[in-house]
């Protein structure tokens, strides 16, 4: 190359560098100021006792909950069973939560009968009795006079008075049986008119937790099948969301909690209502069931539980504290520390909880970063 070739070459790259001096740059067609820059014009020296903490990669997770109740598959309800005399309610023996047998005591009540009808009762039993022992009386007379007259007269007379004797005997026992059978029918309803006005519990009629109870006041007449409570098979429940949730998924596992006072009952679960487009609408529940897993007979019946779940779960995350994120007109960003200078980092951020955020993309796991 000649040296005037050469020199025109210089002169020409030259004039080349001058001018891109002179031209901006540009950021999508716009003009670039130092702020969309990644270089040293984002970087400013910082003082040497900043406070910093480093990039960290774990488990990040943001939880949801929704209000969900019990449904027992079997349910069944205890009713005042007296269904003779005047009921009266006494008091509640039992509590929702508490665990009964069959046979024992719900409610204390007392009873009051017809004393009327007792009365005519007790005088018919009476009566009936002095007639048996009247009637057994006189036919064994009748039957030994019978009984003396085979011995006695013709042989006519004797094949007589057997036949009368034999005819009297049978009517005898049949009757007999009647009048028996009749007297124990009026001892078997004093028995029974007792035996109410004895009765002081309405007992449960099956194993069970005794779930919603009905309030009445004491000295309350009930009424013949008035309901008391409900006793709900505790091996045998799930968890109805009524309404259904849109945060909630097929096969989503979940946390169930109910507080009830001092109590506090936490198991797992998972949803099994399936919520795809792709399934018939009739196919679809309008609520989301969820099964649980585990001991569930210390839920009480009748109270609502807590369904709690992860909205967003991410097993590596990068995960930054709350304080070390900025915004401006730009985004979101981080301070970067490197060799004591803060370099401006805008990232993505995937999700927040209580403490921290999840940084999609922008930093690196071992990143410092200044948090104030």
């Amino acid at each position: 190359m000649s040296r005037v070739n050469g020199k025109f070459v210089r002169r020409a790259a030259c004039f080349l560098a001058a001018a891109a001096l002179c031209i901006p740059l540009t950021v999508n067609g716009k003009a670039a100021d130092s702020d969309t820059l990644y270089f040293g014009a984002l970087e400013e020296k910082v003082a040497q006792n900043v406070n910093t903490t480093t990039v960290t990669k774990g488990e990040f997770f943001v939880t949801g909950a929704v209000q969900g109740s019990l449904d027992f598959s079997s349910n069944q309800y205890v009713t005042c069973d007296v269904t003779e005399g005047v009921v009266h309610f006494q008091e509640m023996l039992v509590s929702q939560g508490d665990t009964v047998k069959k046979g024992d005591p719900i409610a204390s009540i007392y009873v009051t009968v017809d004393e009327i009808e007792k009365e005519e009762v007790q005088r018919n039993l009476d009566a009936a009795r002095k007639n048996l022992d009247e009637y057994k009386a006189d036919t064994r007379l009748l039957l030994n006079q019978y009984k003396k007259s085979l011995n006695q007269g013709s042989e006519r007379d004797r094949r007589l008075a057997q036949i009368s004797y034999d005819r009297l005997y049978e009517s005898y026992k049949n009757e007999l049986s009647k009048r028996e059978e009749k007297i124990d029918g009026y001892v078997i309803r004093l028995a029974e008119i007792e035996s109410i006005e004895n009765t002081k519990t309405v007992n449960a009629p099956t194993d069970g937790v005794i779930g919603f109870t009905n309030r009445m006041r004491k000295g309350e007449v009930l009424g013949r099948w008035s309901f008391l409570c409900t006793i709900s098979d505790p091996t045998n429940v799930r968890v109805v969301v009524e309404g259904g949730s849109d945060l909630l998924r097929y096969n989503m596992p979940v946390k169930i909690v109910q507080s009830t006072g001092n109590r506090n009952v936490e198991l797992t679960g998972r949803v099994v209502t399936m919520k795809s487009t792709a399934s018939s609408v009739n196919l679809m529940a309008r609520n989301d069931i969820i099964e649980i897993y585990g001991d569930v007979s210390n839920l009480m019946p009748g109270s609502d539980v807590s369904v709690k779940f992860d909205k967003i779960y991410v097993e590596d995350a990068l995960i930054v504290p709350k304080t070390a994120l900025k915004s401006d007109k730009k985004g979101q960003y981080l301070n970067v520390y490197i060799n004591g200078f803060s370099s401006k980092r805008y990232v993505v951020v995937g999700g927040a909880d209580s403490m921290n955020y999840w940084i999609v993309f922008g930093v690196e796991e071992g990143d410092t970063i200044i948090l104030e």
